[in-house]
């Protein structure tokens, strides 16, 4: 996809990846829209960019209520016209076992991190098949879409969603000149992993990473989002910021797989 002057709106842009994704896009010359729920994000990220409003543009936005994200597209398409990439990137970590998860709890990752997606998917790709230009969809999903982990349930069951969703919404859009990614991160560094603490804390936060550890190994939001640009340049279907333990992780779950169908329905010599 060639991205000069295209237009970006990305869900979730108060912070993290969708930050780093709007960091990533207005370097490459895009006008970029940026959804969140939470203002203060909002007001942080518009002077941390310090971009001009002919460039960049900040809407509150819910998007587990369509009529919110209807409103934020509406907007958004009245300050800059068309919008021709979208990024379904708001999300949330919720773990626990999947027997003993609270169902409000249940309900909350399912809401955000599966129906926000969905609703993405339905309010923005009718605008863009609209005006001919074609365009690119982005579904963040996880590595925890492709591979599970023990006490991970409902965000797992909500990331494996997301994938599924993306691959059968790029062969739909296949005709349309529109390309669908998801994307399958491993660890990168966004307050998923720290929500309880204020993002202007920040002795608090480099504590917290030290305590958890594998944090210091995580790449950058601006990395992941220019991870995401050049997928989208490329039409990759899925993206990954991590080639070793990723990759190893993939293999476990495919070996898997395929061991249970060998003991199950052994090859023919």
């Amino acid at each position: 996809m060639n991205i000069a002057n295209k237009v970006a709106f990305i869900t979730g842009g108060g912070s993290g990846i969708g930050r780093g994704m709007a960091r990533a896009f207005l370097d490459a010359g895009l006008k970029v829209a940026i959804a969140d729920i939470r203002t203060d994000r909002l007001e942080r990220v518009k002077e941390s960019l310090e971009a001009d409003e002919r460039d960049f543009f900040a809407v509150e936005a819910d998007v587990s209520q369509m009529d919110s994200l209807e409103r934020a597209a509406d907007t958004a398409e009245s300050h800059f016209g068309k919008i021709h990439i979208v990024c379904n990137n708001a999300g949330i970590g919720v773990g626990g076992p999947v027997h003993s998860t609270p169902m409000d709890r249940w309900r909350r990752v399912v809401d955000i991190n599966l129906w926000g997606v969905v609703n993405g998917c339905q309010v923005f790709t009718p605008r863009i098949q609209s005006h001919g230009e074609g365009g690119h969809i982005v579904n963040t999903a996880s590595i925890m879409g492709l591979f599970t982990s023990q006490g991970s349930g409902p965000y797992c069951a909500t990331k494996f969603a997301v994938v599924a969703i993306s691959e059968c919404l790029r062969k739909e859009l296949k005709e349309c000149n529109i390309g669908v990614s998801v994307l399958c991160p491993f660890i990168v560094d966004t307050p998923i992993f720290y929500p309880d603490l204020d993002d202007l804390d920040i002795e608090a936060i480099d504590k917290r990473k030290k305590q958890l550890g594998f944090l210091q190994h995580a790449v950058t939001p601006v990395f992941a989002g220019e991870t995401v640009l050049r997928a989208i340049e490329n039409n990759e279907l899925y993206i990954f910021t991590d080639g070793n333990q990723s990759r190893q992780m993939i293999q476990s779950r495919v070996d898997r797989l395929f061991e249970g169908m060998d003991r199950q329905w052994p090859r023919e010599n």
